[in-house]
């Protein structure tokens, strides 16, 4: 596979592949110190055991490919016990037992159960003055992280990214209202550079990048009115809201689009409970106040 090293800063670049980071493929930055080398989330084109540590925004499989082969790998605390254990991994994404055989094949998955964990502003010093500080961005799973290289002035924000498709915010401890908030802290972000883990970006202009966070947000609100919609309609459980048009449309359907939109809609009618927008009864049927 070809791979195009991306020079995002003086310490910093970005290994993508050739189909530009679309799933299953993603986009890992290298970060080089003096004393020390990152590999910031490794993919099915990496090795991170070229790498002193193995910085993982997430614990999802794309981004923790081969991560038992590394040194050092680090994630949120949030997220670590998906890291260290194939059971509580396939509960958090709702993968059936049956899937897990090929995913560990093609992502050379295996527990890690001495991964390091760090919390919202951790600093690991890469020596030279390089530092790589964690910022917790969570929605997409609970431990959801990006990272700001300096003196780079790099931004790296993960699944934060900026597609078309919109947030992804499935997994069993994903919260809306989490998503929300790292919208905000990712608008308030200032870095020269921000790299998402996928195929959008690098981004150099602010304005430019600002556009595509707030377009990628509306995707968020399209799916919360088309639910309001079904709602006023009388389709009134999550169960009965998949097939619907909420997250994928209507017409050629991933193998794991059911339970994607089950899970997202389900989401989305516990947020608009809790903001008082809808009521759910006994049964789990909503209706909106």
């Amino acid at each position: 596979m070809t791979v195009e090293e991306v020079r995002l800063g003086l310490h910093t670049v970005q290994l993508r592949p050739e189909n530009g980071g679309k799933y299953p493929q993603a986009n890992p930055l290298l970060v080089r110190g003096t004393e020390r080398t990152a590999l910031i989330d490794s993919a099915l084109h990496t090795s991170p055991a070229d790498a002193d540590l193995l910085l993982v925004s997430h614990s999802h499989e794309d981004h923790t490919v081969g991560a038992g082969e590394a040194a050092e790998v680090w994630v949120h605390s949030a997220d670590a016990a998906a890291m260290r254990d194939q059971a509580v991994f396939l509960d958090a994404m709702g993968i059936p037992d049956e899937a897990a055989p090929a995913m560990v094949e093609e992502f050379r998955w295996s527990p890690v159960p001495d991964v390091r964990t760090f919390e919202d502003g951790h600093v690991f010093d890469l020596g030279g003055g390089v530092t790589v500080t964690a910022i917790h961005l969570p929605g997409h799973t609970p431990g959801h992280s990006g990272f700001l290289v300096q003196p780079d002035g790099v931004a790296f924000i993960g699944d934060v990214d900026l597609s078309s498709f919109g947030p992804l915010y499935s997994d069993r401890g994903a919260r809306i209202a989490d998503y929300r908030a790292t919208l905000e802290t990712c608008a308030r972000l200032t870095a020269d550079v921000v790299a998402t883990a996928h195929h959008k970006g690098p981004y150099r202009d602010r304005a430019e990048y600002l556009q595509a966070l707030a377009d990628f947000g509306r995707v968020l609100d399209r799916r919360e009115e088309a639910i309001l919609d079904l709602v006023r309609a009388g389709v009134n459980t999550a169960e009965g809201m998949v097939g619907r048009g909420v997250v994928y449309r209507p017409g050629r359907r991933p193998a794991f689009a059911d339970r994607v939109e089950v899970s997202t809609c389900g989401k989305h009618l516990a947020d608009l409970v809790d903001r008082g927008v809808v009521t759910v009864d006994e049964d789990g049927v909503h209706r909106l106040v």
